[in-house]
C-alpha cells in the first residue's frame, strides 16, 4: 500500500537548516552529515543541496554558546522523510537547532549534481575564537580575558585626527577678532 502512495504522490522538495555546537570536531560534523545522508536514502529521498555556512554568532545563547555551524541541506521527500530526520535531528546531541521548511509540491529538479551534495566540514574554532568581549568589559569594568582585544569602530580611530590650524579661526570668530 505504501508503495503505490509513493508511485501516485511525487516527492515534495523541502529544505532544513540545522545547527551545530561550534566545537565539534571535523570528524564529528561528516559524522553528522552523513547519517543525514542515510535517513534520507533509507526513506526514499533524495538529497539535492548540502552548504554548510560555516560558524556564525547566534541570535541568542543556545546550551551556553553563542555561536553554531550552520548546515543548509535542500531535498526531494514525502512527510515520513521529514518526521525520521526531525528524530534524528533531535536524538544527536551535536545539533542543537534545526527547522525544516516545505519549499514546493512540485519540485522542479530532475538531476542532482553529485558536487552540490557533498559536506565540506569546517576546521574547529580555535581556542579563544569564541570567546566575545562584553561591553562592561570594553568598558573597563571587568577585567578582559588575555589576549582579548577591545573592539575599536573606524569612528573611534584618533590617527586620523590632524591638528590644523582651524582652531585658531574659530577662537578669533569667537573673541571677534578678523
Amino acid at each position: 500500500m505504501a508503495e503505490a502512495a509513493k508511485a501516485e504522490f511525487p516527492p515534495r522538495s523541502y529544505e532544513a537548516v540545522y545547527i551545530l555546537r561550534p566545537d565539534l570536531t571535523k570528524e564529528t560534523a561528516e559524522k553528522v552529515a552523513n547519517r543525514v545522508n542515510e535517513v534520507v536514502a533509507r526513506e526514499g529521498g533524495t538529497l539535492t543541496l548540502v552548504e554548510n555556512w560555516g560558524r556564525r554568532p547566534l541570535s541568542y545563547e543556545i546550551q551556553h554558546y553563542k555561536r553554531g555551524v550552520y548546515v543548509y541541506i535542500n531535498y526531494l521527500g514525502d512527510g515520513a522523510l521529514v518526521a525520521e530526520l526531525e528524530r534524528n535531528f533531535r536524538l544527536l546531541d551535536e545539533v542543537m537547532r534545526f527547522q525544516t521548511v516545505k519549499l514546493s509540491d512540485d519540485p522542479e529538479v530532475t538531476e542532482v549534481d553529485s558536487e552540490l551534495v557533498k559536506f565540506e566540514a569546517i576546521e574547529p574554532a580555535v581556542e579563544g575564537e569564541d570567546e566575545e568581549i562584553t561591553l562592561e568589559q570594553e568598558l573597563g569594568l571587568v577585567p578582559m580575558a588575555r589576549g582579548a582585544r577591545p573592539m575599536r569602530s573606524d569612528d573611534d580611530d584618533m590617527d586620523n585626527f590632524s591638528d590644523d590650524s582651524d582652531d585658531d579661526d574659530f577662537m578669533n570668530d569667537v573673541r571677534g577678532d578678523r
